[in-house]
């Protein structure tokens, strides 16, 4: 069920009744040349609106659509609330739900960058006696089918819009990804890696200055296809349902910190 769509009353029974609470967030971000820049918010909405197709008791909230982009506005379209922000905004409405009877929250996630905000709330609200999941769906899908790994704006993500809204893919601007390092002798290895004599060293960097197109990955976008997309983002939403089950029995931490 939808938060957005209950009464005030009908919200205050479904709470008090400690409910399976789930956010889904993303960002509104640049994802190459090809995607809408709401990708990383189409996919967990449309994980959401399964798992509400599976469990009309899990209770799902608004989306939030803006997260920790910082290396990424030089990119028109970008927008970033950066870490702080992100953070101060997924602990105030859960604590907002936790005050008529919520303890049991999820964060269905679209954007790596995010998880270290939604993580440090997961601390703070454990102090409070509550719990909050960060499900990554892009990257526990890996584990479910590792043939299903991706990059930023790869085949992975590009599969799921095509299953999503096909409309929103623009297939004539697929093209490669130009990865950039810092040197001859240190080529990029990743987002915010290098490589020196076999070794991975971390030197983040604006995502500009290590793609002038903005998608990265071992999966080129041409081989993302909307039947992919359909079977994983399924794939998704039943282990989702399935990890909810079991995350409704688990015992809440006791309050050890600020109220």
């Amino acid at each position: 069920m939808y938060l957005a769509r209950l009464t005030w009353p009908r919200a205050a029974q479904v709470l008090k009744n400690d409910p399976v609470v789930i956010l889904p967030v993303g960002t509104t971000e640049q994802h190459g040349r090809h995607l809408p820049l709401s990708t990383d918010m189409l996919a967990p909405d449309r994980i959401a609106a399964l798992i509400d197709q599976r469990d009309g008791d899990v209770l799902i909230l608004p989306s939030w659509a803006y997260g920790q982009c910082d290396s990424q506005t030089e990119f028109p379209g970008t927008i970033t609330l950066g870490p702080e922000l992100l953070y101060r905004v997924i602990l105030k409405i859960c604590l907002d739900l936790m005050a008529h009877g919520a303890r049991r929250f999820i964060a269905l996630n679209g954007h790596g960058p995010n998880t270290g905000p939604i993580e440090r709330a997961a601390l703070a609200l454990s102090r409070r006696g509550a719990r909050l999941a960060c499900l990554n769906w892009w990257r526990y899908v890996w584990d479910l089918e590792p043939r299903w790994r991706g990059g930023h704006a790869g085949g992975q993500e590009t599969a799921a819009i095509l299953h999503i809204n096909g409309d929103l893919v623009d297939k004539s601007a697929f093209e490669p990804a130009q990865m950039r390092g810092i040197s001859p002798d240190m080529p990029a290895s990743g987002w915010d890696t290098v490589l020196y004599r076999g070794v991975n060293i971390p030197v983040p960097r604006l995502d500009v200055d290590v793609t002038d197109n903005g998608w990265l990955g071992p999966d080129p976008p041409e081989t993302g296809t909307a039947e992919w997309g359909k079977e994983m983002l399924d794939r998704a939403a039943d282990w989702a349902v399935d990890f909810i089950r079991a995350y409704r029995l688990i015992p809440l931490p006791a309050a050890s910190g600020p109220k």
